[in-house]
């Protein structure tokens, strides 16, 4: 399992480069190709990402406007990453489920 995690991060990290390249081509689909690699990254390596998100405020101020506009199967994953949304998903998961 450990060793799918390391290649599915390199891979996405491998994406995130790629993309960044891309996005200077007339066609900006590179853009796309780093949305994707950073949402693989973040799957696999939450641990990485909060890391980044604590040293880099820009950063994790941009994560929070995220959370608030994308769609939630996704911005699950994003406050994953972040130690300030922990007493969030506590308050959830001691929640029962609405009838």
């Amino acid at each position: 399992m450990i060793i799918f995690r390391i290649a599915v991060s390199i891979f996405a990290l491998l994406l995130i480069g790629f993309g960044i390249v891309l996005t200077f081509s007339p066609i900006p689909f590179g853009l796309i190709i780093v949305v994707i690699g950073f949402l693989l990254f973040v799957t696999v390596a939450p641990a990485e990402v909060r890391w980044l998100r604590r040293h880099w405020r820009w950063f994790d101020r941009a994560m929070h406007g995220l959370e608030k506009r994308l769609p939630e199967w996704i911005a699950k994953r994003l406050r994953n990453s972040d130690y300030d949304h922990e007493e969030e998903d506590r308050n959830e998961q001691g929640r029962a489920p609405r009838q």
